[in-house]
């Protein structure tokens, strides 16, 4: 049987144009994923939206990754679960998230109903409102808790308001895209990532918990490096502890520094939550557990 040489186009799967979108993850090495841009858009950041079969919908900042519909929650729930059952059971009442415009870590830290206040500080007021219609699952289980505050303005500005008010809180998260490493500067997290910032964050927040998220130290070492160095200007280093998750579409595990005055943090204190798909307290105690090679990050 002769075999044709040309080829019936193939069936239309929906609307736009299927396309390859890669991210640089590092020098020759790219991630890569096939399909539909259902947002593109250029501001105060380049924001877009892929459509893909296997990780749902893709968020990208800055031609990074931010998250996948599909394992979201593990990031977030990392994020949030650790700190919160680091602290004495009930003890944070006030939380503040630098970035975090998305509502994952809000998500998550409203599951606590000890929790009275909820402020988001994002500098970017379209990530909430893209959020709200291509990624619905990563709000609140109410959007409308009076317990939650969005703010669009620039967290470094808004916590200089917020000393000046003489504002306290428990439990301070940054959320926030990588730093920019290099001599561009085009990450509106930038700032978020000082010794100046942090100061000011231990006078926002003296006797609770600090948590900041530090990219994957396997492709972006010099990210934990610096923010370990910044912590250890900053806060007491018995205070000081990192922990680890294992984001699948980070391709390897996400670092997570956290200043804590309360002993044991690897010992979760309150009660476990039934309401989450990655979070439990073998994984809260076995995420303090790092792998041999981190050891060179806290050696320079």
């Amino acid at each position: 049987m002769k075999k044709p040489i040309m080829s019936p186009s193939l069936l239309a799967e929906g609307k736009g144009v299927k396309v390859f979108f890669g991210e640089c993850v590092n020098e020759d090495y790219f991630f890569g994923y096939v399909g539909r841009i259902i947002y593109g858009k250029s501001g105060l950041q380049n924001i877009y939206i892929l459509e893909n079969k296997f990780w749902g919908r893709l968020l990208f900042i800055n031609n990074n990754l931010q998250f996948t519909s599909r394992d979201e929650f593990v990031y977030h729930e990392a994020l949030v679960h650790i700190p919160m059952q680091s602290a004495p059971d009930g003890l944070i009442k006030r939380v503040l998230i630098c970035g975090g415009g998305d509502y994952g870590a809000a998500r998550e830290v409203l599951k606590y109903p000890y929790v009275e206040e909820v402020i988001i500080v994002d500098i970017d007021p379209n990530i909430p409102k893209l959020v709200e219609k291509y990624f619905p699952e990563l709000l609140p289980e109410d959007p409308q808790d009076r317990r939650l505050k969005l703010i669009s303005e620039d967290a470094y500005i808004v916590v200089d308001e917020f000393i000046k008010e003489n504002r306290k809180f428990e439990l301070v998260i940054i959320d926030s895209t990588d730093p920019d490493i290099g001599e561009t500067t085009q990450e509106l997290s930038h700032a978020l990532f000082g010794v100046d910032f942090h100061k000011k964050l231990k006078t926002l927040c003296p006797d609770g918990v600090i948590v900041q998220q530090c990219g994957t130290p396997f492709t972006m070492r010099n990210i934990l490096t610096g923010i370990n160095k910044i912590f250890k200007q900053v806060y007491s280093r018995k205070e000081i502890y990192v922990y680890r998750a294992n984001v699948p579409s980070f391709g390897s595990d996400n670092a997570f520094i956290m200043r804590c005055p309360f002993p044991n943090p690897e010992i979760p204190k309150g009660i476990e939550l039934s309401n989450t798909k990655y979070y439990n307290f073998s994984i809260h105690q076995a995420s303090f557990a790092l792998p041999k090679f981190w050891e060179e990050v806290f050696e320079e």
